[in-house]
């Protein structure tokens, strides 16, 4: 039966596992043929559940992690990050500059997300994530005066 990649789930496995293989061990592997086959196979059985349950865990904290790093990420740049019309710039010394990036992924979900001009026409920006539109005018490209990459 599987689980939904928790340790508790992981450790509910490893249990049944560890009875199987005490059961065995009580038996002082006197036991008849048909016996030992029955309880070896519960006992792979167990064993092959605890590693998938370890794989689902292992994905679980690599999501956990990965949305922490983003987290971070998204601290680090909000005190870099000023609204200009209706985007957000990266900013030196308090003064927008660059692309925009969309106002409503980044006010909801803190995520960094460009704006792309729409395919034939120069008015219209897109976000491709939440698929809100701008004003091209609203949200120019900004250079950055003095900077030199």
């Amino acid at each position: 039966m599987a689980g939904q990649g928790t340790p508790e789930d992981v450790m509910r496995s490893l249990n049944f596992a560890q009875d199987v293989s005490k059961e065995i061990k009580q038996a002082n592997y006197q036991m008849d043929r048909v016996e030992l086959k029955r309880l070896l196979a519960e006992l792979t059985a167990a064993i092959a559940s605890s590693k998938m349950e370890l794989s689902l865990l292992q994905g679980v904290c690599e999501a956990r992690d990965n949305e922490l790093i983003r987290l971070n990420e998204a601290l680090v740049y909000k005190g870099n990050l000023r609204r200009r019309g209706d985007g957000y710039y990266k900013s030196i010394d308090g003064r927008p500059y660059g692309q925009p990036y969309c106002s409503y992924c980044w006010e909801g979900n803190q995520k960094l997300i460009h704006l792309h001009n729409r395919i034939l026409s120069k008015d219209v920006r897109v976000c491709p994530h939440c698929k809100n539109e701008y004003q091209a005018m609203r949200t120019p490209f900004l250079e950055a005066e003095g900077y030199t990459a």
